[in-house]
């Protein structure tokens, strides 16, 4: 199996991106957490899931939702932020 970037190595991209943008909806976190690492990823988080989108982008959205879920972002009226226990 080709090495790719687990959902685990998202996280601190992710809250750093973050904590750069302040705020920002998920699709510009997205977007801006993959500029931020793209030089990291391997070629297999840039394939195309049988769902239509590329693997870091399926990836980086479920730890996403856990870090939500988790209370380490927090999103109201669209918008993300840090909770206040996640600041690095």
């Amino acid at each position: 199996m080709m090495r790719r970037t687990t959902k685990p190595e998202y996280v601190e991209p992710l809250l750093v991106t973050l904590d750069i943008l302040e705020t920002a909806t998920e699709d510009e976190l997205l977007n801006q957490t993959f500029q931020y690492m793209k030089d990291k990823m391997f070629p297999s988080d840039l394939v195309m899931l049988p769902n239509g989108e590329p693997r870091w982008r399926y990836q980086i959205q479920h730890m996403l939702d856990g870090l939500i879920e988790d209370g380490k972002i927090l999103k109201k009226d669209g918008l993300l932020r840090l909770g206040e226990n996640s600041r690095l």
